[in-house]
């Protein structure tokens, strides 16, 4: 390129479908989402969550992987031998403040927020989707970032 040159401009960004922002409100004494749901069937740990659960029960990192955890094509999941996460007491969640990034990111995964339809999908289990206060997109996009891709 001489100097005279511009750089090929790049195309702008599409606008997300939820540009305008989505309603959603955690419902108290729900704990649907922390039942398996279809495709919802695994919550993954990220090396974080192994450690704030480990202290959560006063464990090292290797005991609590042992007890609690299994792999799924190399990635950490929490081991969940009934259709309710073990951590799920009646309807609320007996490690909230050390719960795994994927509890505190739902239900804004890059998954959900493919399109409209993903979205509403949700409703068939969660029933503070379209509810409550409205997040705009700049903060749901970094809330999907948290989570990484599985």
């Amino acid at each position: 390129m001489s100097g005279n040159e511009k750089p090929p401009r790049r195309p702008a960004a599409r606008a997300p479908w939820y540009a305008d922002g989505l309603r959603f409100t955690c419902v108290a004494d729900c704990g649907a989402c922390c039942t398996r749901h279809g495709e919802c069937d695994y919550v993954y740990l990220e090396p974080e969550d192994v450690d704030a659960l480990a202290s959560h029960f006063g464990l090292d990192r290797e005991a609590y992987l042992a007890a609690h955890t299994a792999e799924d094509d190399g990635l950490v999941i929490l081991r969940m031998p009934e259709p309710d996460c073990p951590y799920l007491s009646g309807t609320g969640c007996s490690v909230y403040d050390a719960r795994p990034t994927q509890c505190r990111t739902f239900p804004f995964w890059r998954e959900n927020l493919k399109s409209r339809a993903s979205w509403e999908g949700l409703r068939s289990f969660c029933p503070g989707i379209d509810e409550g206060k409205t997040h705009d997109a700049a903060t749901i996009r970094g809330i999907a970032k948290t989570k990484r891709a599985r």
